[in-house]
């Protein structure tokens, strides 16, 4: 299942790896970001708990603007 995030407050590739941290703390381990556009994309084999990844993103200061 692949899904992607978009981001707003992402300035830097400092930022891309802390997303690429949190979503690591879920066992997802095909973590793509791209800080210039806003957006993380991951793909997992199972089950994601989006509600804990987007309330944990909010909680570094970011903005978690749409999930596809």
């Amino acid at each position: 299942m692949k899904q992607t995030l978009t981001i707003k407050g992402m300035h830097c590739t400092s930022c891309e790896g802390l997303m690429k941290d949190i979503l690591a703390d879920y066992g997802i381990t095909q973590v793509s970001a791209d800080y210039k556009k806003g957006l993380v994309t991951f793909s997992a084999n199972g089950p994601v708990p989006l509600e804990k990844i987007t309330a944990e993103i909010k909680a570094a200061g970011y903005t978690v603007a749409g999930v596809a």
